[in-house]
């Protein structure tokens, strides 16, 4: 007499099971996969990973960067994007060649690190899943004859294709303001494309640049020159249509700052935020804008100012309308809430200007390799 099958949820068709997978938080999968003989293949079919990249992030957090005063300590801090608190923090993934690992972005469950060093913006790109501790170096596209000023670099996902890319523009080493080229790497295909015929509209000056990327396109500060000088704009590339747009600055905004940077916006990172820096009479201060709908320059809109005397760094998040990521001229770490006028310390200290903040979730991207 044959015993009588087991019930379980491995005896449900695939698309359930999927379905019904799919709604777990990531780390219960990952738990799921190491203690269940029956699950990897399961979990690790391209079905599956695709569809649980298409749902909504169920575990979104800060990923704070920073070295220590010393310069000998690299910090991956991971963090509560409501209180800022570290619940985690995360080892240095892979054994820098060139000297330091810069983040260029993170997206669905990946961060995509650039290894170069202080003095150069060459180097190569890594993709790195905390979650599940795989990396994967990519290829570089050039050949060793090339010779380049600096590569500027943008990283997300494509929610269209389901696939990650990294932008990257090489520009010219004898005159980068005006020639440069544009090459997409798709990780799907593992491989770099050339667009030809297409170059960045704008320059980026030599030393790294970093970048924000908010609704499908990565977005850089860059310089456009006209008959009346220099001017910032904000360069931005559609990973999904592969093409470039620009949006002006605030048209409110007082020209004369001395430094300008811009972030994402909001608690789910859906816009930009805009950081003026002015010294006067009365001290710095910093003007910060948002741009209430991504990509309508009309919906720029002044939210505060910052007037703290001991701000080292441009801000580096706006959590919402009124508070603000800053970091001190000493390296602490604050969140300050303008309404209140008060600082909140959130108790780390590094070296100020290495400070770098991104959103990340948690996903089972790279899973296959």
């Amino acid at each position: 007499m044959s015993k009588p099958q087991k019930n379980t949820i491995f005896n449900l068709p695939q698309d359930i099971i999927f379905d019904i997978l799919s709604r777990l938080p990531t780390k219960s999968l990952i738990h799921f996969r190491s203690v269940c003989t029956s699950s990897p293949p399961l979990i690790s079919h391209p079905s599956f990973t695709a569809l649980h990249l298409s749902a909504t992030a169920d575990d979104r957090r800060i990923l704070i960067y920073y070295e220590s005063t010393d310069y000998i300590n690299h910090f991956y801090s991971l963090r509560s994007p409501l209180t800022f608190q570290e619940t985690l923090k995360l080892q240095a993934p892979y054994k820098t060649l060139q000297g330091y690992l810069r983040i260029v972005g993170s997206d669905k469950g990946l961060i995509c690190l650039f290894d170069t060093n202080y003095y150069s913006s060459l180097g190569t790109v890594i993709l790195w899943n905390p979650s599940i501790q795989k990396i994967k170096v990519v290829d570089d596209p050039h050949n060793v004859h090339d010779k380049f000023s600096h590569f500027v670099l943008g990283f997300g996902f494509v929610l269209r294709s389901l696939e990650f890319k990294v932008v990257e523009i090489a520009f010219d080493l004898d005159n980068f303001k005006v020639n440069n080229s544009v090459l997409v790497y798709s990780l799907s295909r593992n491989s770099w494309e050339k667009k030809e015929g297409m170059s960045a509209p704008y320059y980026l000056t030599r030393g790294w640049s970093s970048n924000v990327f908010v609704n499908g396109f990565v977005n850089w500060l860059a310089f456009k020159e006209g008959d009346w000088g220099v001017s910032r704009v904000i360069m931005a590339f559609d990973l999904d249509d592969e093409r470039f747009e620009v949006f002006d600055l605030p048209k409110d905004i007082v020209p004369n700052y001395d430094q300008v940077s811009i972030s994402s916006y909001g608690e789910e990172c859906l816009s930009l935020s805009l950081c003026a820096h002015y010294v006067g009479i009365n001290g710095e201060t910093w003007d910060v804008w948002v741009m209430g709908d991504y990509g309508l320059v009309d919906s720029w809109k002044k939210a505060f100012v910052v007037s703290q005397p001991m701000l080292s760094v441009p801000p580096l998040l706006m959590k919402n309308d009124h508070e603000v990521l800053i970091v001190l001229h000493d390296g602490k770490l604050m969140l300050f809430d303008a309404i209140k006028n008060e600082m909140q310390d959130l108790e780390t200290q590094g070296l100020p200007s290495t400070f770098r903040a991104i959103t990340y979730t948690a996903s089972l991207a790279l899973l296959n390799g």
